[in-house]
């Protein structure tokens, strides 16, 4: 339970700063403060690895909610599904060469042939 709370606080504190002003979402802000609170060590993996865990493995059942509401908006999908769907492929491109090119620097040649061979695997 210690990380669950551990975990809700961060996203408690992210909210708090984005009511402050701060001009980033507020699920970004808490997670880069718990990512910095785990980094200087104010907050042991052990203490939230097992409720990160359950998260995990229960992520799809926090898009129902998403969805649902989606359902509702069809007239506002249908009107800019175009910009959508352009702003979606933008972005995935952007993501896939970024992380492709942060990969290609940062790994050695013979680490990247390694786990070239594990996913043909």
């Amino acid at each position: 339970m210690l990380g669950f709370v551990i975990i809700v606080a961060f996203e408690f504190l992210g909210i708090g700063l984005h009511h402050l002003g701060v001009p980033l979402p507020s699920s970004v802000l808490g997670l880069l403060l718990f990512t910095l609170a785990l980094v200087l060590g104010l907050v042991r993996l052990e203490w939230v690895e097992r409720a990160a865990t359950l998260l995990i493995r229960h992520m799809t059942l926090l898009f129902i909610p998403l969805m649902a509401g989606l359902t509702t908006m069809t007239s506002e999908l249908r009107r800019n599904g175009v910009a959508l769907l352009a702003s979606l492929v933008a972005s995935l491109l952007a993501v896939l060469l970024t992380t492709g090119g942060l990969a290609h620097l940062l790994l050695r040649d013979d680490e990247i042939a390694e786990i070239a061979e594990i996913s043909v695997e």
